[in-house]
């Protein structure tokens, strides 16, 4: 219905164009009764038929599948139309004395007792419309009838090439955005079983928890990751099974605090944006050799999310430096198409600690 409503607005305006331009416009709809005029408001309405006849079937029935011949003869053919119908319609009315549009008084002729003075022969009716006005040749009737409709079809034209051009770059925005969900999760999903594999070695009376919060994990993955958007307590939910999967693999070396501030209900956001940074955090932040720091806080203020991650850098795994970056890479182009400047992410790594500052507005 949105996409309905400046149409509903916008043709009744551009049906005001011909009245208001007519040299017969006297500021009431008596400019109806002159048949110039209904031959110009007949033509002008059929024009902007037309543009939208060729913006909603033309051009994508016809035009877009090639099918070049039936396409320029409906062209044609519309054009012909719009050049004879309002001729057809509408002939040159000339008054009469037995007319009803017939003033009482017209012009300058003297008032008389019922009888009209006979104008002298050869001479034209008085209130005939003379001149260029008149039916005229078929030359002027195409002339008349060109540029609009030029202008109709070459607008339907640029608009119809422009959403055409919009709509392939959504769907490939789309498609990237699904490859970049099935890079992230694989990546996710085989840390969380290394975790459980090492609760496993160990035998460890968490693994039964374990193992349900990695169900609760893969669950939450094969459901969301479709979608493009989810609650937002359900992403905080996920995270938090997450960060319980890699905890189990810590010990007290590790200082760990998660803070949730403020009222999710009614908001939604992309899943899987915020979990690249906690990992990371787990990977390059805990090392049971030395004291290991790591918070993570999220903070919502209406529309706002503020989420940010810190830690102590005490693990340098030179090896999944590549992984890192890509991972990160991923992060900052899935937040690029989903909330194009919506969004402000700042990175603060000065080789001793690393603390990420996101802020999403979810609206």
């Amino acid at each position: 219905m949105k996409k309905l409503w400046p149409h509903i607005i916008l043709i009744p305006l551009l049906l005001t164009i011909p009245i208001v331009s007519s040299p017969d416009f006297d500021g009431t709809l008596s400019v109806f009764r002159v048949s110039p005029f209904q031959r110009e408001f007949i033509r002008f309405a059929m024009v902007t038929i037309f543009f939208y006849l060729n913006l909603s079937i033309f051009l994508p029935k016809l035009y877009a599948k090639k099918k070049y011949l039936p396409f320029t003869l409906c062209i044609l053919i519309s054009f012909g139309i719009i050049v004879f119908i309002p001729y057809y319609l509408i002939s040159e009315h000339i008054f009469s004395a037995g007319s009803p549009s017939f003033p009482a008084n017209p012009g300058n002729l003297a008032p008389h007792n019922g009888n009209m003075p006979t104008p002298p022969i050869g001479s034209r009716p008085p209130f005939e419309n003379p001149g260029p006005r008149n039916q005229g040749s078929l030359y002027q009737m195409i002339f008349a009838s060109l540029l609009p409709f030029l202008f109709s079809f070459l607008s339907s034209l640029f608009i119809f090439r422009n959403n055409e051009k919009k709509e392939l770059e959504r769907s490939k925005a789309k498609t990237e955005l699904l490859n970049l969900k099935y890079q992230l999760q694989p990546h996710f999903l085989f840390n969380i079983l290394n975790s459980i594999y090492s609760l496993a070695l160990l035998k460890s009376d968490d693994a039964p928890n374990g193992i349900l919060k990695l169900s609760n994990v893969m669950r939450y993955v094969v459901q969301e990751s479709s979608k493009d958007f989810v609650e937002l307590d359900k992403e905080f939910e996920y995270l938090k099974d997450y960060i319980a999967l890699q905890l189990v693999r810590t010990d007290s070396s590790l200082d760990f605090s998660y803070t949730e501030i403020g009222d999710t209900k009614n908001l939604k956001i992309a899943p899987f944006i915020l979990v690249n940074f906690i990992e990371n955090a787990f990977k390059y932040g805990f090392n049971a050799e030395e004291t290991s720091k790591i918070s993570v806080k999220a903070v919502v203020q209406e529309n706002l999310l503020s989420f940010s991650v810190f830690n102590y850098i005490v693990s340098k795994k030179t090896t999944d430096e590549n992984s890192l970056k890509i991972g990160l890479k991923n992060t900052i182009k899935h937040l690029d198409q989903v909330y194009p400047e919506k969004y402000t992410l700042t990175i603060t790594n000065d080789g001793k600690t690393y603390d990420v500052d996101l802020k999403v507005n979810l609206a």
